[in-house]
């Protein structure tokens, strides 16, 4: 049976406001005149317009579509599932956030590796979590995901959930589906597996369809389809997932601009598939000018470059010479990881006083 947290496990919470798209469904015939729901009247020369249009300002002022509809549809048909299996909220954070709710009670037990996407300890925290972390494995000199002791973990301490980033922030190393998969069958049973697959879209090797058994697989449009700062994310997840984090999840988090932008950017894959180019040559060519210079770094799978140094107090000097030029590179917080720098593949990287200041020239 599929577990959720304690206070949902024998409810069913309903929506009262389901949105316009689904009364259409039901009535079966377009609404023409939004008098139902309190929305202000259309104002000429509103200030929104005169900034940025009109088309942007009707977006504004209506009321967005609750289950974001028309972005789920995209979604799925991109992931070889329906589109009861998608979810959509306002990024991926918001998302880690939603299955922590639905499935963790205050008190349960969560796993994740120490050093990990601080994030999701946050939220964890933010629940009444346990947190019980696992150490990086490193194999010759590489910093990875410990599989096998992920698993040994949440069995152990009978875990409600694991949490694992693949490809992994702030490593940037990958685990391939055939042990994700064997990962998620050695866990307990009603054991949800949280994989955070944010920076899938840069992995060549990643595997991007399908529904897992027991499994909330995470994406976002902030990176590989350039829209961070709309705040669109949606989990691919079995539909006795997606059915109870939908009785849950804040209804109209993703704005009417925001689900706009996303179908726009869903319907041009290949605006996506240029930024995701353009950005794998420019992380080859930060991390061959890192190398040169020296450099450890670890293989990248996203769109960034991790730089091991050989303690925190490097990783901070070089740091710190960088905010004083100010440019900010990210320096995890978690004590384990406080000698590696993280690196955004991007031109501004490439300059040479910013890879002199990582190198210690």
């Amino acid at each position: 049976m599929t577990r959720f947290a304690r206070h949902l496990q024998d409810v069913t919470i309903t929506n009262p406001f389901p949105g316009l798209p689904r009364l259409e469904a039901l009535i079966g015939r377009n609404i023409v005149s939004r008098i139902g729901s309190n929305e202000s009247l259309p104002l000429a020369e509103h200030t929104v317009s005169q900034l940025w249009g009109e088309t942007l300002y009707e977006l504004a002022r209506l009321y967005p579509d609750p289950y974001a509809g028309a972005v789920r549809q995209r979604a799925a048909a991109l992931n070889g599932v329906t589109a009861a299996n998608v979810v959509v909220d306002a990024g991926a954070d918001s998302l880690i956030a939603l299955f922590l709710r639905a499935r963790v009670s205050p008190g349960d037990v969560v796993v994740c590796t120490a050093g990990t996407y601080p994030t999701f300890r946050y939220f964890a925290e933010g629940v009444g979590a346990r947190i019980v972390e696992v150490p990086y494995a490193e194999t010759e000199g590489v910093l990875h995901n410990d599989l096998p002791a992920l698993a040994r973990a949440a069995r152990e301490h009978d875990a409600a959930l694991l949490y694992l980033a693949n490809p992994d922030n702030p490593t940037g190393t990958f685990q391939h589906t055939d042990a994700v998969r064997t990962l998620q069958s050695q866990l307990p049973a009603d054991c949800l597996l949280l994989l955070d697959e944010a920076y899938i879209d840069f992995c060549a090797e990643g595997e991007r369809q399908g529904v897992l058994p027991n499994t909330a697989r995470l994406r976002t449009l902030s990176k590989a389809h350039g829209l961070a700062g709309l705040r669109v994310g949606y989990t691919i997840a079995p539909e006795e997932w997606t059915s109870k984090v939908d009785q849950i999840r804040t209804q109209f988090a993703v704005s009417s601009v925001a689900q706009a932008a996303a179908v726009a950017a869903l319907d041009a894959p290949h605006c996506s598939q240029q930024l995701i180019d353009t950005t794998l040559q420019l992380r080859e060519a930060l991390a061959a000018a890192l190398l040169q210079r020296g450099l450890q770094l670890l293989p990248s799978h996203t769109n960034f470059v991790a730089i091991v140094y050989p303690d925190a107090d490097s990783a901070l000097a070089r740091q710190k010479t960088l905010l004083a030029q100010g440019v900010a590179v990210h320096r995890p917080p978690h004590p384990s990881m406080q000698h590696v720098l993280r690196v955004t593949a991007h031109p501004d990287a490439l300059q040479n006083v910013v890879l002199d200041a990582l190198s210690g020239a």
